[in-house]
């Protein structure tokens, strides 16, 4: 294994990590209470936010 195929594999790993706490802090509180989400305090929103920032919508 390469070092840059290492740190290739990681990156990806953390995006897809990122993008599956995204997905589920943006589900409904019940929704994520009912499969046992545990979300932090205003992720809801960061969510929110970050979605309005990245895809240019106002």
């Amino acid at each position: 294994m390469s070092m840059l195929g290492n740190l290739g594999r990681s990156m990806m790993r953390g995006h897809n990590n990122a993008r599956s706490s995204n997905l589920m802090n943006s589900l409904s509180p019940e929704l994520q209470k009912d499969i046992g989400w545990d979300a932090t305090p205003g992720a809801r929103e960061r969510v929110r936010l970050a979605q309005i920032v990245f895809a240019g919508t106002r």
